[in-house]
């Protein structure tokens, strides 16, 4: 015990370790291993309205793709139908349905294909494409560069970000 004595007239900041009364307080860490707690992490870097908005995009250039393709195929097609046109009410009937649920799937299809183009962060090059598929194209790969740039960045900025909360005395 003498030299705890001997130690304390050297250095007077100094406490012995026998006699410390630190304590050290240290949370338990949790883990979140819900599925929904991963989903709302890859979620994160953006808001709900901006998420809606990506999906009305999408919808909404899914939806011009099938009327430019459509017009096109009109426009190839209206030459070959002059002929065509004294049918019958009964098969025009029969037409116009077969062509709803054609046009029904080929928006389904289309939004499939330009929502794989987003995750994918690309778009197809179509040589034979029209004009105004073209540039419908371009455009949304425009938009898929911009806002996957962006998710990336927030993504970055949002893992970086510390957690872990401070504990200042032992109630908290």
């Amino acid at each position: 015990l003498d030299h705890f004595g001997e130690r304390l007239s050297m250095t007077s900041f100094t406490i012995p370790v026998v006699l410390d009364k630190t304590y050290l307080v240290v949370p338990r860490p949790g883990t979140q291993d819900k599925f929904s707690d991963q989903i709302k992490k890859v979620l994160a870097p953006f808001t709900l309205g901006l998420w809606i908005l990506l999906v009305g995009i999408i919808f909404c250039t899914a939806l011009l793709s099938v009327w430019f393709t459509d017009r096109s195929a009109e426009a190839m097609n209206q030459n070959r139908n002059q002929d065509d046109r004294r049918m019958s009410l009964q098969r025009n009937i029969a037409k116009k349905r077969r062509r709803k649920r054609a046009y029904a799937r080929l928006v389904l299809d289309s939004c499939l294909q330009k929502g794989l183009f987003f995750c994918s962060a690309g778009v197809e090059q179509d040589e034979n494409a029209s004009l105004p598929s073209k540039l419908l194209l371009f455009g949304f790969g425009f938009f898929i560069l911009i806002s996957v740039s962006a998710y990336v960045a927030n993504l970055a900025a949002f893992l970086t970000l510390s957690t872990t909360d401070f504990i200042n005395t032992m109630e908290g």
